[in-house]
């Protein structure tokens, strides 16, 4: 890559400003559909698994994209990256707005995926090239980690204020406004670094990335479908693991790969991967099912459920920065991850066992802030300043692969609990929940019991997401 010395001055602070701009809704769209889960079943008439779908398929196509885009902002700087993301996002987001069936309403959405996979690793990058690895670095990624953990929480709190007031397809508009300030200030505060070898490009990586997180996916989502045959699910399932067998594979051999594996070697790195893909899988999960346990078990309206979701986005946005200024002064403490995850799980204890619900809430918003702070500080850092692409590619894929495997993974687990207690002859469509009291209380113990759930995941994270010691020196540079 070009070799510029990093920002210097009041400037970088409001490179940084508008970069966090930029990713504020692409970071929000992971979460704000899900308090909109009856609202779109009245409307367009969707099932439970085209619901579940509608919400997934944004962070699950991000997955595979960001493998191309990474790389793309090497090749052609990544404040034009930045730009084309933003010009597709608000596009699809007045798509989206415009859906008159789930069908369409899900092909928008993976249209909004592609604008967003341009968008979060271009923003990841940029903070790296203008802060480059000095203190003041640390406090960048804390303020990108704080929007991080805080739009995923945040998400539904915007969907269920708007939705009181709008119509749903309001949740998507909101993000028109904001691309519109950020793109002039992109264009007036940015510059454009462009990587002076440009490696070849395939096609092959990133498509099987997609295909095995998808067919993954659809085998978990799928578990929980009437009427679906043993062959149903394990052809899909079969294919998604043969496909990511072969991406491992693929990235391994190939001179010039999309994900670089060889930064696995950093044990900081690998730390942060983990540090990044289970925290956010477990509250991405959660937060699915609290809202649709709020309204669907407790009546509360959207708005109301969304001013009870307000204390995990505020604690979630406190805690960036704090982690990044404590980093920033004492280097890289290792008390950071088990402490954040810590915090994290006795959140969840307390929500589970309905004792201070919104004390847990606001635990569980600051556990996941420090903690997800921590894990893009090591994956940014740890990388060669030459590999900030590939480094923002990894960060984006843990992100993203940890939200959409959540959401999979938490809606069919609830799913079979929820049918597992509920009396015989019921219905078991969670979209019928609180219509009796025996669905209300078999609902209100699944929720419980995913709950524990995410509290026993969020403890066994502590000793995987752990650094054991310093980073290893980067890994050599490939040839070109």
């Amino acid at each position: 890559m070009i070799d510029t010395l990093p920002v210097v001055g009041a400037r970088r602070w409001l490179v940084l400003a508008v970069v966090l701009l930029c990713f504020l809704p692409a970071a929000m769209d992971v979460t704000i559909l899900t308090i909109t889960v009856p609202t779109l079943a009245h409307d367009l008439h969707a099932s439970p698994p085209a619901l579940l779908w509608t919400v997934d398929v944004y962070s699950l196509l991000m997955v595979g994209l960001v493998l191309v885009s990474g790389p793309l902002g090497d090749r052609i700087g990544h404040k034009r990256l930045l730009l084309a993301g933003l010009a597709v996002f608000s596009a699809a987001s007045a798509l989206c707005a415009a859906a008159t069936g789930p069908l369409t309403l899900i092909g928008a959405r993976a249209l909004l995926a592609v604008g967003a996979s341009m968008i979060i690793p271009a923003t990841l990058a940029l903070i790296r090239q203008t802060f480059g690895d000095g203190r003041d670095h640390a406090v960048a990624i804390g303020a990108w980690s704080a929007v991080a953990a805080g739009a995923s929480a945040l998400g539904p709190v915007v969907g269920g204020l708007l939705l009181q007031h709008f119509w749903w397809g309001s949740i998507f508009l909101v993000n028109l406004p904001l691309v519109a300030l950020a793109v002039p200030a992109v264009m007036l505060l940015l510059r454009n670094e462009i990587e002076s070898e440009r490696q070849p490009w395939e096609a092959t990586s990133p498509l099987l990335s997609i295909v095995g997180f998808l067919g993954c996916a659809y085998t978990i989502i799928a578990f929980t479908h009437d009427g679906v045959g043993p062959l149903e699910l394990a052809l899909p399932g079969a294919l998604g693991l043969g496909a990511l067998v072969l991406f491992v594979r693929r990235q391994q051999r190939v001179p010039h790969p999309m994900l670089d594996l060889s930064l696995f070697r950093l044990p900081g790195l690998r730390a942060g991967v983990v540090a990044s893909v289970l925290p956010v899988l477990v509250m991405v999960g959660f937060e699915l099912q609290l809202v649709q346990y709020l309204q669907f078990v407790n009546g509360l309206s959207a708005e109301d459920a969304a001013l009870y979701l307000i204390p995990m986005p505020v604690a979630a946005m406190v805690a960036g920065p704090v982690g990044g200024m404590v980093l920033s002064r004492v280097g890289r403490p290792r008390a950071d991850v088990p402490a954040g995850l810590l915090l994290a799980a006795t959140g969840y204890v307390l929500v589970a066992s309905g004792t201070v619900v919104l004390l847990g809430l606001a635990l569980i918003g600051f556990g996941h802030g420090l903690v997800q702070m921590v894990a893009s500080n090591l994956i940014m850092s740890t990388a060669p300043s030459s590999q900030a692409g590939a480094a923002a590619g990894i960060e984006s894929v843990s992100y993203e692969a940890g939200a959409g495997l959540g959401i999979a993974i938490f809606g069919t687990v609830a799913a079979v609990a929820y049918r597992a207690l509920l009396p015989p002859g019921t219905s078991t469509s969670p979209l019928d929940a609180g219509t009796s009291p025996q669905t209300a209380r078999a609902f209100a113990d699944a929720f419980h019991t995913i709950t524990w759930l995410a509290a026993a995941l969020t403890l066994a994270t502590i000793f995987l997401a752990t650094p054991k010691a310093a980073s290893a020196p980067p890994p050599p540079e490939r040839p070109a």
